[in-house]
């Protein structure tokens, strides 16, 4: 029968897709040369990991307060964490660290020197292990920190990075406000999934005979952002130190393994995210703290971004009240695959007919995407009151404002790399929020950037 048996199979399922693929089309996503940002990459800085908005937070740049928050983030329930379940994603997180590098095997293992072949088996391993998305970029000593947060200088010893994405729960999110008590958790289930498979890819990795070392978000001598870039697994977004990725938003956390076995790179892609994001700015009418611009990107150490008030944000992901983290801004994202990007046509032709891109955005709001669904919710809301865990006395509810207005002076500050700690400052190294509002209107536009560089290569 011509439908019946290996025929129909044939005919009615999916494409099967080779193993190191994975799950996501990203292989029909166009690649280019360079990312869709500008970056110079002789102007760039190394910063060090004291300069990291949460290793501040741990020094007291934020305030007495927030430093004192950042004490109940992450550890165990006894140790005064301020939310359960994150106590208990945060001690096996920490325990995983030492496990990021190791000793490399002495004689290399009898595997092909192909670096397509070695590139798909260690995409194949990380699918198997469930990581979402994967790439592989260079990884270049500009993407890596000056210092780690003890002060000791790090050797860009690697040249290459695999870069893999974390989803950090679609049912979760989809019932979340995004800064309520479970909007931590989020993230540490992605944290701790992300460090599981780094350490086995890189003890992997270094049983067949080569350098590699995971780097988690507990303890990492890289800069995540440009590798994701780099790696072809997403654009820079308004949001500004967030990634979105074409099928799952900027819902996801990251892990990278560094490693010098023979790989073969991914090229960075386009999806129109810079154009829509410069239509979009729903992320920044929703965020609960003003901290992501509405305006245009500028300049900021060599990458041309959409910087956020780093103050205001990080801040209230520490100290949040009526919650534990946040993650607002990717709560709301149109591209968040519980938004209206959920839909691959949709996503088709925000890609392919850029004058759809602001319909969409409207769209978005129109079927009141970014609200919470109560069906999927699951989790206790609780708080830890001085060792006493307790119903909290508030929690984040709330809704999209697609009426909110513009504000008409909406003053975002930013801080130049001269203007931030030393990979040697124990003490605490306040911000200066005149001076960083100074800065703002001080930074070089990407038009201004490009316009320079072309002078200089004439």
């Amino acid at each position: 029968m011509m439908f019946s048996g290996e025929h129909s199979v044939k005919i009615f399922s999916r494409r099967k897709r080779p193993p190191h693929l994975g799950k996501y089309p990203m292989e029909k996503i166009k690649r280019v040369e360079k990312t869709t940002t500008l970056i110079i990459e002789d102007e760039v800085k190394r910063v060090p990991r004291r300069a990291d908005g949460f290793v501040r937070a741990d020094h007291g740049d934020f305030g007495e307060k927030q430093k004192q928050a950042r004490i109940r983030t992450g550890s165990s329930t006894i140790k005064g964490a301020k939310v359960p379940l994150n106590g208990a994603f945060g001690d096996n997180i920490r325990n995983l660290a030492s496990l990021h590098d190791g000793e490399v095997a002495t004689e290399k293992a009898p595997i092909s020197d192909d670096p397509e072949v070695i590139a798909n088996n260690m995409k194949s391993l990380g699918y198997f292990l469930d990581a979402d998305v994967i790439g592989i970029c260079e990884a270049k000593e500009r993407c890596w920190y000056s210092h780690d947060k003890d002060g000791n200088a790090i050797e860009a010893r690697h040249k290459y990075a695999i870069v893999m994405l974390i989803d950090q729960g679609f049912y979760t999110n989809d019932a979340s406000t995004g800064d309520d008590w479970i909007s931590g958790s989020q993230s540490y289930r992605a944290y701790l999934r992300g460090a599981e498979i780094g350490n086995i890819m890189a003890s992997y990795i270094r049983n067949l005979g080569y350098e590699a070392r995971c780097h988690s978000a507990m303890d990492s001598q890289v800069l995540h952002l440009p590798l994701i870039m780099e790696a072809g697994l997403g654009e820079l977004s308004r949001i500004g130190e967030v990634v979105i990725n074409p099928f799952l938003g900027p819902r996801f956390k990251s892990v990278v393994v560094t490693t010098n076995i023979p790989l073969i790179i991914d090229k960075p892609i386009d999806f129109g995210l810079q154009d829509f994001c410069s239509k979009c700015r729903k992320c920044a009418r929703e965020c609960p703290v003003g901290a992501i611009p509405y305006g245009d990107k500028i300049m900021y150490n060599g990458y041309e971004t959409w910087k956020p008030d780093v103050p205001n944000c990080t801040s209230y992901r520490v100290s949040n009240p009526k919650g534990a983290g946040c993650g607002r801004c990717m709560k709301v994202c149109p591209w968040n695959n519980e938004g209206i990007m959920v839909y691959r046509f949709a996503v088709w032709l925000a890609i392919k007919l850029p004058f759809t891109r602001k319909f969409f955005a409207w769209v978005d709001d129109f079927i009141d995407n970014g609200n919470q669904n109560d069906t999927h919710r699951w989790w206790f809301d609780l708080d830890n009151d001085k060792g006493k865990i307790i119903v909290p006395k508030a929690t984040n509810e709330k809704d999209i404002t697609p009426n909110k207005p513009i504000p008409k002076n909406h003053r975002i500050s930013n801080y130049t790399v001269d203007m931030l700690p030393n990979f040697d400052d124990l003490g605490a190294v306040p911000f200066d929020r005149k001076g960083g509002w100074d800065v703002k209107n001080t930074l070089e536009t990407p038009t201004e950037a490009r316009a320079r560089q072309k002078n200089k290569q004439a």
